[in-house]
């Protein structure tokens, strides 16, 4: 009996032996993951980052006719305030932390693609900050519709700025991001950014205050450092607690036994530290730069 035989006679069927695929290689299956995971954390955002590139656009237009152009560089920091806790605590906030964590992806995959995230935003915004001030941009763009007379900006101790105006951010979002990453309510992830803001701006006057006292003059060779070397550690120690974090009102690693009016009302102190420190950086405004 030949093959046409059989492959006609009732009941029998040649069926040819499919060709194995190839596994693909590990190197490919960790970068589909981690693509997988920041486009995943870049969509998940997308309208918030959408709201800071407009934002960033009407400084640009609008802020000069209003306030010194410098003041463009202070949308780093609301970027880092807001966008820090967004970020860390967005399992927290939309209720869905524990589903999260069954996924396949490890919390420590899941902890590094957001944070990588959340700094690269960041880093691209304070870069076209510094862009537009110092090509002057906004004069460039109006020029086309209206003759501005804006001046160039004028910068006393520029090495001090920049490096603050990067520092400084860095660790407001890596403040904001821890908390709100640990943090097992709502009401602690909601109010992170008040932390965020406040443990930024302690250090930036504890750092300005050393350096007056030890050179009588601001060079940020204490401040950039101090503030550096808190965003590493508070984001090495966040992601050991966050990998053997588990979800739940109290679970570990961060227990808060307040309630939610305690927790909002330690946020408001916290904003009145916030307050306080601003108003001082803003009267000495003139004398850093």
């Amino acid at each position: 009996m030949n093959s046409n035989t059989l492959s006609e006679a009732p009941g029998f069927r040649l069926v040819e032996e499919p060709e194995k695929s190839t596994p693909p290689s590990r190197p490919s299956r960790r970068r589909r993951l981690w693509v997988g995971l920041i486009w995943g954390e870049w969509f998940a955002h997308s309208r918030l980052l959408l709201a800071f590139l407009v934002l960033w656009l009407a400084a640009v237009w609008l802020l000069p006719f209003v306030a010194h152009p410098l003041w463009i560089l202070m949308l780093s920091g609301l970027v880092a305030v807001v966008g820090g806790p967004a970020f860390g605590g967005s399992d927290v906030m939309g209720g869905c932390e524990e589903f999260a964590f069954s996924q396949p992806t490890t919390r420590a995959q899941r902890f590094d693609a957001r944070l990588l995230v959340a700094v690269g935003c960041l880093l691209t915004v304070t870069v076209m900050n510094v862009i537009a001030l110092y090509h002057n941009l906004a004069d460039l763009i109006l020029s086309f519709f209206v003759s501005t007379g804006l001046a160039a900006v004028e910068l006393r101790h520029p090495e001090l700025l920049y490096g603050v105006i990067f520092a400084v951010p860095l660790a407001a979002m890596a403040i904001g991001f821890s908390v709100a990453a640990l943090a097992t309510t709502r009401a602690v992830a909601y109010t992170a950014w008040v932390w965020g803001a406040l443990g930024a701006l302690t250090g930036l006057r504890a750092g300005l205050s050393l350096e007056d006292f030890v050179w009588d003059r601001l060079n940020g060779r204490i401040t950039v450092p101090l503030l550096l070397a808190v965003t590493v550690v508070i984001l090495g120690i966040t992601r050991k607690l966050y990998v053997a974090k588990e979800a739940g009102r109290a679970s570990s690693p961060l227990r808060l036994p307040l309630s939610g009016w305690a927790t909002l009302g330690a946020a408001a102190l916290g904003a009145l530290g916030v307050a306080l420190l601003i108003t001082w950086f803003v009267t000495n405004f003139g004398r850093f730069w």
